[in-house]
């Protein structure tokens, strides 16, 4: 749009000219040997006064952008998508849980990948908030698992000022309030480690009905995976297990931070029936599971038990009731899960995992022997 010329006058201040009309403004001026002009309108509702200090902020504004902007070793033009590619590269992130985001990524975050990162503003997470309400706390959080960062990184590349994601937009999680009240978990317990040996320990055929039967394998691999979740394991952190992280001399093994929820590596006792079952499969490299669907075979762990509510992160929950109620401390329990929780650590100063596991191991082992009740 051309500029008539004529119809701003100079003000007092370099660079400022302000329109016949007393509202619209023509900015003239150089940054780093460079020439610029832009037109801008201050409010009708202001005085003349105030009208040239707004002025002189916006005029500030603009050549501090200009100067940002030429500093930029980024590509202003850069989308989220574009960052959420850089962001897995400078995470290191492994591949299953590069898997796990991106597939969080398409199915959930599709609206905001062209944008460009500096063109986002902060009401677009509330609509992404929005949009997610329906769905579990955890897959609400999961979204800013993968865009906190993202946009941390924007902000250290100086391509944005300030990230548009402010702390009222990560959704809290009352984990106390969304963990499910186990009822008869001692008996619960005992039940589930029986199933697990008896269906990926035996080749028995287990018949629960004149018209149900199910037929047991005896498979190491299966029995290993869901006993670590049993004595407490993330999914995630059993999937991404390498042989290099056991140590069957010591019965310990190692959850990398890369792979954790805490982002810490993190040291476990290994229970006496896990180290039986890896033995009978043990290599020396790579990862120890290579099992990519394990949902197919809840239905038979929750017909063999009888517990319908039977899912992997559902032991986590029944593992720390049952020990609960045998009692194991607080601490140890808490180092069990691998969690980090602030409250906790004011009482707890380090978490002792291994130590604290192979306590819990123990009264494990005597509930299932029935020597403590």
């Amino acid at each position: 749009m051309a500029i008539d010329k004529k119809s701003y006058n100079k003000t007092n201040d370099a660079g400022i000219k302000i329109h016949n009309d007393g509202v619209k403004f023509w900015f003239d001026f150089s940054v780093e040997g460079k020439r610029y002009s832009r037109l801008w309108s201050s409010s009708k509702s202001h005085s003349p006064k105030d009208r040239l200090k707004t002025a002189r902020r916006e005029l500030d504004r603009i050549k501090d952008e200009i100067i940002h902007d030429n500093a930029l070793s980024s590509d202003v033009n850069a989308t989220v998508r574009d960052y959420w590619e850089k962001l897995k590269i400078v995470k290191g992130w492994s591949d299953v849980l590069i898997r796990n985001y991106d597939y969080y990524f398409e199915k959930h975050l599709l609206k905001l990948a062209k944008i460009k990162i500096r063109d986002v503003k902060a009401s677009q997470f509330t609509s992404l908030n929005v949009a997610l309400k329906d769905f579990a706390p955890a897959t609400r959080k999961k979204a800013y698992e993968i865009l906190k960062p993202l946009f941390d990184l924007a902000v250290e590349d100086d391509l944005i000022v300030k990230s548009p994601i402010k702390k009222s937009h990560i959704p809290v999680r009352k984990q106390l309030e969304e963990k499910k009240v186990i009822t008869d978990a001692v008996n619960k317990y005992k039940k589930i480690h029986a199933t697990i040996h008896q269906l990926f320990g035996s080749d028995d055929l287990i018949v629960i009905s004149d018209t149900k039967s199910i037929q047991c394998s005896e498979n190491p691999h299966h029995r290993a995976l869901f006993l670590f979740g049993f004595y407490g394991r993330r999914l995630q952190e059993v999937l991404t297990l390498q042989w290099e992280d056991i140590n069957l001399e010591t019965s310990e093994y190692i959850v990398r931070g890369s792979n954790s929820k805490v982002n810490t590596d993190m040291t476990f006792a290994l229970a006496r029936d896990v180290r039986d079952a890896l033995l009978e499969f043990v290599d020396t490299r790579g990862n120890i599971f290579m099992i990519k669907h394990t949902k197919e075979h809840y239905p038979k762990i929750r017909l063999v038990s009888g517990i319908e509510e039977f899912t992997f992160h559902w032991m986590r929950n029944l593992s720390v009731s049952a020990l609960s109620a045998m009692g194991a401390s607080l601490g140890d329990l808490t180092a069990l899960l691998g969690h980090n929780d602030s409250s906790t650590l004011k009482k707890y100063l380090s978490l002792q995992r291994e130590t604290a596991t192979r306590n819990t191991n123990d009264i494990s082992e005597r509930l299932l022997a029935n020597k403590s009740d």
